[in-house]
């Protein structure tokens, strides 16, 4: 009796290995498809009843976009609970169900475990094509004055949330201002982003912005996951610089930025409302009032503003660029930008309450996308 049961014991023992060996080998499997397709930084925790998905993918600006592709990459997956974290810029943003109804903050032990299997060496080389267009309108003599160009630009990670950005800006056209057609280097930063415990976000730069801006700048956001309203400060101490030719001409970095907003997602579906006052560029101290819709993929917003400086009223948009990828190696990508931002106000030639554009996104327009709010609308 004590040999049957031994027998049985040992047959038991084997069967479990053999399901833990398969179940290895599945979620090996899941990660190289993830990863062919475009999927970086995958991690996959299964559970006997549920799939947690870590992961980054560069070319979406939506992430429900990028969460169903997932899930179309893995397949079918009916007898376990799916939950995505996807992350930004090598950051997690949040933890959310596979089928868009759930969405919460990452508890210390998934924080923990990502630390652990963070991997900075796991990323593709990206280069990445960013178009630049400046323009004003309205002019007698010049109705439509535009400058044009074509940036290639890449993103190395060195350590967990520490980035440098750099490129090739290539001038295509200007009628805009004096500046010469001659190659040149893009706005290039160090960049530190963090999402710290309790809906905390901040981001620290340094380097060369557009606009023609040099210099440092810091954001904090705290944006709830699932809350309606959010709060950003943002401080920013700046000079402008010049190419021209060979000639890299800077002057002095005296221009203090200083910010604060607070934003409101209204229960219209995804419309929210931002004031913004404080120091803007050129000592201009005002405020700016504005709307934003996120239509998917697509944002579109109207703001106005009032400063020492006069008042304007102007609009904004952001969407992704087609095609998107357009080469896929396992070191190597070349893709269009994952976010075009555009945007015009009607006093142009007034400094009235101006700011400047960064290398990537800012923590509001950032935070915004992974919103539980968004996310469960729009799912």
């Amino acid at each position: 009796m004590f040999k049957y049961f031994l027998g049985l014991l040992s047959c038991l023992m084997l069967l479990g290995k053999l399901l833990h060996a398969q179940s290895q080998d599945l979620t090996a499997l899941w990660s190289t498809q993830l990863f062919e397709h475009g999927f970086e930084q995958v991690h996959i925790v299964e559970s006997e009843d549920s799939l947690k998905v870590y992961f980054e993918h560069r070319n979406f600006r939506n992430p429900i976009h990028s969460m169903e592709y997932a899930q179309r990459v893995m397949g079918n997956i009916t007898k376990k609970k799916m939950f995505f974290i996807p992350l930004y810029h090598n950051r997690p943003m949040g933890i959310y169900k596979g089928d868009g109804t759930e969405a919460r903050s990452l508890n210390s032990a998934e924080y923990d475990f990502y630390r652990s299997q963070n991997q900075i060496g796991a990323y593709r080389f990206h280069f990445r094509i960013v178009p630049d267009v400046s323009a004003r309108f309205g002019n007698y003599e010049q109705p439509v004055r535009a400058k044009t160009n074509i940036i290639l630009d890449t993103r190395v990670y060195l350590l967990p949330g520490l980035s440098v950005q750099t490129g090739l800006l290539i001038p295509i056209q200007n009628s805009l201002d004096g500046q010469d057609l001659k190659p040149r280097w893009a706005p290039s930063q160090l960049t530190y982003f963090n999402h710290m415990k309790n809906d905390h976000y901040a981001m620290v730069s340094a380097g060369t912005y557009f606009s023609d801006r040099y210099g440092i700048d810091f954001q904090y956001r705290w944006a709830p996951l699932n809350g309606r309203w959010s709060l950003g400060l943002e401080v920013a101490f700046t000079g402008e610089y010049f190419v021209q030719g060979e000639r890299f001409n800077t002057g002095p970095m005296e221009d203090l930025l200083l910010l604060g907003d607070l934003e409101y997602r209204t229960p219209i579906e995804d419309v929210s409302i931002r004031l913004t006052g404080g120091r803007f560029l050129y000592n201009d101290l005002g405020a700016r009032l504005g709307m934003i819709k996120q239509f998917g993929n697509v944002d579109i917003g109207l703001f106005v503003s009032s400063s020492n400086n006069g008042n304007t009223v102007g609009f904004q948009f952001a969407f992704p660029l087609f095609p998107g990828k357009i080469l896929r190696g396992k070191k190597v990508e070349l893709r269009t930008t994952e976010e075009f931002r555009w945007e015009y106000n009607y006093n142009g030639d007034q400094l009235v309450n101006r700011n400047f554009r960064l290398g990537m996104p800012k923590l509001g327009d950032i935070t915004r996308q992974y919103n539980g709010h968004f996310i469960r609308s729009n799912w």
